[in-house]
This record gives C-alpha cells, sequence and structure tokens, in this order.
C-alpha cells in the first residue's frame, strides 16, 4: 500500500539565487507601491495649489520606507547570523533597493510631462496599473488564459485598493 505524503514531506521548491533576488526586489516594490497609493489617496486633489509637490511626496514616501525597511532587514540579518552580515544579504537588500527605485522612477516619468493638475491623479492611476500589470503576470505565468489573468489582475488591484484605503482610515486620514 502507498504512503500518503504530507505536505511537509513533499519536497520543497529551492529557489536559485536569481529567484529570490527578484522576489525580494519585486516585493519591495509591491510594498513600496501599494504605501505610496494609500499617500498619495490621502493627499487632496489640490495638491499642487498648497506648496505640495507630488514628485516630494513619491521620492520622500520611497526613500523613507527604503530606509526604514533596509534598516531593519539589516539589523535583522545581523541578529540571525550573528553580528555578520553575509555577502547574501548584501545582495539582497540591492534588490529591495533596486526594487523601491524602480517604482519611484516609474511614478517619476508622469510628474515630469504633466501638469500639476493631472500629476496627482496620474501617479493614481499609474501606481494601481502597475500592482494589476504584476497580478495579471502571475495569472498568465501559471497557464491561466487571457481572460483569467485580467480577472486576476482586477482582484489583485482590488486588493491593493483595499488596503491602502483601511491604510488611510485607520490613519484617520
Amino acid at each position: 500500500m502507498p504512503t500518503r505524503t504530507s505536505p511537509e514531506d513533499a519536497p520543497s521548491h529551492e529557489q536559485s539565487p536569481g529567484e529570490e533576488l527578484r522576489k525580494e526586489g519585486s516585493t519591495m516594490a509591491l510594498y513600496v507601491a501599494v504605501c505610496l497609493l494609500a499617500g498619495l489617496m490621502a493627499v487632496p486633489d489640490a495638491v499642487g495649489h498648497h506648496g505640495v509637490r507630488v514628485i516630494g511626496i513619491v521620492w520622500g514616501t520611497t526613500i523613507g520606507l527604503t530606509l526604514a525597511h533596509l534598516f531593519a532587514f539589516r539589523l535583522s540579518s545581523r541578529l540571525v547570523s550573528h553580528g555578520r552580515v553575509d555577502p547574501h544579504d548584501v545582495r539582497v537588500g540591492a534588490a529591495q533597493l533596486a526594487g523601491a527605485t524602480l517604482v519611484a522612477m516609474i511614478c517619476t516619468v508622469p510628474i515630469l510631462f504633466l501638469s500639476e493638475t493631472a500629476e496627482l491623479d496620474a501617479v493614481r492611476l499609474l501606481l494601481a496599473a502597475f500592482v494589476a500589470v504584476v497580478g495579471y503576470e502571475v495569472a498568465s505565468s501559471n497557464g491561466g488564459s487571457r481572460g483569467r489573468s485580467l480577472l486576476y489582475a482586477g482582484a489583485v488591484m482590488v486588493m491593493a485598493l483595499t488596503i491602502a484605503i483601511t491604510k488611510n482610515i485607520l490613519g484617520g486620514h
């Protein structure tokens, strides 16, 4: 009689170093995108008229989140590595920095080319689209049809917007 295997008995998927770095960079990019979306949803639409610039919010938030994350990552890495900084952890931190920077750079493009009255909405839409595109890629790369991938992308975008709205409600915005 064959024995059943439990999930614990199943072989784990070992990630290549490149896969792990892409996952870390993508995680950070998505994290920054959702946090930026929440921050920009809390900003009044007339932001440009009050001396606050969208580019300052984008880069200030991205730099602040990235510094906080890298500080925590480096400290926790040293905690579990008995005070050492492993070269692998340095590569992971660099991938996380690259993911955060990519999102801020993507957000900067419409800011450079649109008027102050249009840039806020454009960046909000761009961030939501970024999350949706990642969702679409997840579904389609796993064999999903175009329709199923679009549905998954829409669900992912709704989830990201729900998180952003929840963050703002809980933060009193």
